[in-house]
Parts: structure tokens; sequence; C-alpha cells
């Protein structure tokens, strides 16, 4: 009975430790869910307790709640969209490499580019089914 009780003080304290919000600094890069259910790169400018204030990196501001904004940890693998240099239109495909702000992309038609990452948006669905 002892073990149960002991396994069970430990599952509710880690089900509280991972409930806790990531605690976001000013000049934190993120990502954070706009108006369109899609995920921008953004960098926080302030937080006040559970509020966040963003500088997204395709010029746009905003101010949040915390549950919205997420590290920004895109990696290889990841199902993302992320503009043509051409002509600006998103278009779905995989990180192939992250290499801190730099970004390689293969396409979903097969057409591969070399950007960084404020080119790119994640969907809400493909963030939920991790990354």
């Amino acid at each position: 009975m002892k073990k149960f009780f002991a396994f069970l003080g430990m599952f509710c304290c880690a089900m509280t430790l991972s409930s806790i919000a990531f605690a976001y600094d000013k000049g934190d890069r993120v990502l954070a869910l706009w108006e369109d259910a899609y995920w921008y790169p953004g960098t926080v400018v302030a937080v006040d307790g559970n509020v966040i204030t963003i500088d997204f990196d395709d010029g746009d501001k905003a101010t949040v709640d915390s549950e919205r904004v997420n590290k920004l940890d895109w990696q290889a693998g990841d199902k993302v969209e992320c503009r043509w240099p051409t002509n600006r239109i998103n278009y779905p495909g995989t990180f192939v490499k992250v290499d801190g702000e730099k970004i390689r992309i293969v396409y979903d038609d097969g057409d591969k580019a070399d950007l960084t990452i404020s080119w790119c948006r994640q969907s809400r669905a493909s963030r939920l089914v991790g990354h």
C-alpha cells in the first residue's frame, strides 16, 4: 500500500510540474498561435504574468495568453509551410535541416529551398501531432 501512495504522490507531482507553463523572458524566440490557427515565429518583447507580447518575424505584433506560445523548437522532420522565394505563397513541406535561424525545406512537390525560419509557419494540426 505504501508503494501505491508513493507512486501516486510522484504521479501527481509530475502532472503538476508538466502543467506549469514555460517561463518566457524578453528576447526569447518563440512560436505563437495566430488567429488563422497557424504557429508563427517571433520574439518576446514583454511579459506580464501570463500575457506575452510578441514581435512576429513578418512584422505583426500581438499580445497573447501564454497558452498560445511555445518555445521555438523546430527541427528536421517537422511538417511546415514556407513561402516560395519568388511568389511568397506558402507551400507545405518538411524541414530536412534546421541550423539556428537557417532551414532547408523540401516542399511536398519535391522542390527545395534554403531559407530562414521567418519564411515559415506551422499548422495547429501539425504541431499537435508532434511537429
